[in-house]
């Protein structure tokens, strides 16, 4: 397969979602003096604060910003406390052992990479900026879309849209990469040639269906798929 374009979603798929975003989690909980609130604010957003782990398909993996927000707001200012976390997430950024590489790899085989993510754009583009993956000189991201972006969230087929617009490629020609079940409903309603579902089976697993291909590890883009040869 030869793609002219990959978008590819940010957490859980460049960024390891639990190193980057389990502790900065746990520790926005924690500001909730009332315990018992504590547990709905980590049972609302899909987190164990007993193993302080994010649960696989939690809402705050693959709802937007806004979307937390409205479902926190029983209980405590969501805004707020998402803020922090995102706030802290940038200190804890870290990618997957492969996405450098990738990334990389794409750039000097003239593939250009965008990022579609349920985040919102200043926080990613932080993010992307912290990894050197935004340099002035040599940026390895041509496009970053948030939720707050204009074109709605995922799986809403919009954000994909705009980011092929973007990058002035038809969004046929483009793949679609994550790791839930929004990433890859929204790339096959935009009409992207291929999605790819990237995680390992106890995480991803109950997503493969969706997708058109399935790798445990990014780095397999390199191999199996070819894509950067």
């Amino acid at each position: 397969m030869q793609f002219e374009a990959i978008i590819f979603d940010k957490d859980g798929t460049l960024l390891d979602f639990d190193e980057t975003w389990d502790q900065p989690i746990f520790e926005a909980i924690l500001t909730e003096s009332d315990s018992s609130k504590q547990l709905k604010i980590a049972e609302a957003l899909g987190f164990d604060l007993s193993k302080r782990t994010t649960l696989p398909n939690a809402p705050i993996i693959h709802q937007s910003v806004s979307q937390l927000v409205e479902l926190l707001s029983p209980l405590t200012d969501g805004r707020s406390l998402l803020d922090l976390v995102a706030q802290k997430a940038k200190e804890h950024v870290t990618a997957v052992p492969a996405a450098d590489c990738v990334l990389q790899a794409l750039h000097h085989a003239n593939i250009q990479a965008a990022v579609a993510t349920n985040d919102e754009e200043a926080a990613a583009r932080a993010q992307m900026c912290e990894l050197g993956w935004l340099e002035a000189k040599k940026s390895l991201i041509a496009a970053v879309i948030g939720c707050d972006s204009g074109h709605g969230a995922k799986p809403d087929p919009k954000m994909i849209q705009a980011a092929a617009s973007s990058l002035g490629v038809p969004v046929h020609r483009c793949a679609m990469i994550g790791d839930s079940a929004a990433d890859l409903l929204a790339g096959k309603r935009a009409g992207v040639m291929s999605v790819i579902l990237v995680g390992k089976a106890e995480k991803v697993g109950h997503h493969s269906h969706l997708a058109d291909f399935w790798i445990e590890d990014l780095g397999d883009l390199l191999t199996e798929h070819q894509l950067c040869t």
